[in-house]
């Protein structure tokens, strides 16, 4: 169904963490963001509907500052007032202009696409297959995070994680102490045994030497995957990472943009694609990019950047349209209060 944009609203939110998250370039205690809301004009006789979407840029990942996505939002409650929504496609062109502000782009796509999918009387995910074809999965398989914390710690984050259902650990590595992270990634598999999956994300900690180093030292200790061991723009240090040891290569901080995703494919950079929609300017872009990485043979996980809810749920919606078989990072919600 047809709806024409009568109004865009959005206000700030702040989630403190219950406590800090630490990883390899930093500790997180809180994220912020902004809550969008838009609105059709109705028919007579009816109320509006309203799409929500969710704005929450963080430093690190390719996204504009809170104050340029407050500023574009500004922008669009006076650009995008009576344009006409007959499709996704329409919402593709709307936004054309966002790229260079994914944050913001991420939020208004995905409050259009939550008032188109119920102007339509379906899911977002049943709106996704109807656009890009596939078959809806009932289920997606999730990981829990563990943080760049001690061994001791981390032990006893992983039993509630297990006594709590989740079969994939992740764990953040990468920092300064490698001892102190290879002691936190045993303890955890002495912990979990054999039959549970075990990830890391270096985020960028490790030089390539040190990389090939390090992950031949954890290979024992049968890791899934590590996510980008070295700096997003080396792909070719990554290619060699990559062909020297033999534990499987994720692409995380390196891929913001569908141009990069054809760069890392070119250079055989990585085995398996981490695709964030807030990073990726929105769910339509993160779609395309995961039908990019299967045809090039590389393995896809919807994750996200400790978003809220709004789009978290989104990932989750989206990760259910697409034909994913590892675990996908979107168990965030007990950093929030």
């Amino acid at each position: 169904m047809v709806f024409i944009i009568q109004s865009i609203q959005f206000q700030p939110y702040r989630l403190a963490f219950r406590q800090p998250f630490h990883t390899a370039w930093g500790s997180l205690d809180y994220r912020e963001g902004f809550v969008i809301e838009i609105s059709d004009r109705p028919s007579a006789h009816e109320i509006p509907h309203i799409g929500l979407g969710e704005a929450s840029p963080i430093v690190g990942f390719g996204m504009e500052s809170l104050a340029e996505a407050e500023n574009i939002l500004l922008i669009a409650q006076r650009s995008l007032i009576n344009h006409e929504i007959n499709n996704i496609k329409d919402i593709e062109d709307l936004l054309d202009s966002y790229d260079r502000t994914p944050a913001a782009k991420h939020g208004l796509e995905l409050a259009l696409l939550n008032l188109l999918a119920q102007k339509q009387g379906q899911t977002l995910t049943q709106l996704l297959i109807n656009y890009f074809g596939g078959t809806v999965r009932n289920q997606v398989s999730i990981n829990a995070v563990i943080g760049a914390i001690s061994a001791e710690k981390a032990v006893i984050q992983a039993k509630n994680y297990l006594a709590q259902g989740y079969r994939c650990l992740k764990i953040k590595v990468g920092t300064k102490d490698f001892a102190a992270d290879f002691s936190r990634v045993e303890a955890v598999r002495s912990q979990a045994g054999k039959d549970i999956q075990i990830r890391l994300d270096a985020n960028q900690g490790w030089s390539v030497e040190q990389a090939i180093a390090n992950l031949k030292t954890l290979d024992f200790l049968q890791i899934e995957y590590v996510e980008q061991p070295v700096i997003a723009d080396d792909l070719l240090g990554m290619a060699v990472v990559r062909r020297s040891q033999s534990i499987p290569i994720a692409a995380d901080e390196s891929v913001h943009n569908l141009a990069q995703l054809q760069q890392i494919i070119s250079n055989q950079a990585a085995d398996i694609i981490i695709l964030k929609p807030m990073a990726l300017g929105g769910i339509l872009t993160a779609h395309r990019a995961a039908i990019i990485a299967f045809a090039a043979g590389l393995d896809v996980v919807i994750t996200n950047t400790i978003d809220g809810a709004i789009a978290t749920q989104a990932a989750f919606d989206l990760a259910a349209a697409l034909p994913i078989k590892r675990a996908c990072g979107l168990s965030t919600g007990h950093f929030g209060q």
